[in-house]
């Protein structure tokens, strides 16, 4: 299937993520696991350029979109048309068959960190499934432009979460900055990193707020790796 936008087409190469596109780093094979989501027209080998910088407790597990866009790849189709919830529920179901999968194989994931349109698919799992993750990082990204059956649930949850983004990325103006900072304060302990001057990119300080971030994150982790904290 191909979706025509501003962006380009986006075509699907498949429901189900490729196996075989996984890059995988940081803590051994038994540390709980934090997903990489990247953006759009990027792959699973962008974000994996930031394990070096995070802590070592955890296995830092990067994906690739099921869809393929230009050069790279994607999660969902751009523009974001509010009226198709589908375009990111496709993205969504993938890596919750594939977290179900490391489940069964006594696995635990337990949280994920996402660029631009992987950070609007590592909060779509939490509307999805408040309990599917601990914590999220939403690195200049959005939640999908649409109300979402499990958004209650998950404003009485709400799980950690660090934003970061700059206040010069052209893809935000004042209003989506607000709407974004909203939604998130509402359903999220949401914590902030906005860093003036940057675009639409992760520069050192706000790496620097995400290594700080996940070491908190690791501090509160269970002494048991498979089972979830208690968040009330």
């Amino acid at each position: 299937m191909t979706t025509s936008s501003s962006y380009g087409p986006v075509e699907l190469i498949s429901p189900d993520l490729d196996e075989t596109a996984i890059v995988r780093g940081g803590g051994g094979a038994g540390a709980p696991i934090v997903l990489l989501l990247h953006g759009l027209g990027s792959h699973e080998r962008d974000l994996a350029g930031l394990v070096p910088f995070l802590p070592t407790d955890f296995e830092y597990v990067s994906l690739r979109g099921i869809h393929r866009y230009v050069q790279g790849y994607a999660w969902f189709d751009m523009p974001v048309d509010p009226q198709r919830p589908e375009a990111i529920e496709a993205s969504a179901a993938a890596v919750e068959r594939w977290i179900a999968a490391q489940t069964a194989a006594g696995r635990r994931v337990a949280g994920a960190i996402g660029f631009s349109q992987g950070g609007a698919l590592a909060l779509q799992l939490l509307r999805r499934d408040a309990h599917a993750l601990d914590w999220i990082v939403q690195l200049s990204g959005f939640p999908f432009p649409a109300p979402m059956p499990g958004d209650a649930a998950l404003a009485a949850v709400r799980p950690p979460a660090l934003w970061g983004h700059g206040g010069a990325d052209p893809l935000y103006d004042d209003e989506r900055e607000r709407s974004v900072r909203e939604f998130m304060s509402a359903h999220t302990a949401l914590e902030e990193e906005r860093r003036p001057q940057l675009g639409h990119a992760v520069d050192e300080i706000e790496l620097r707020a995400v290594a700080a971030f996940l070491g908190r994150r690791a501090a509160e982790m269970p002494t048991d790796p498979h089972r979830r904290g208690d968040r009330g």
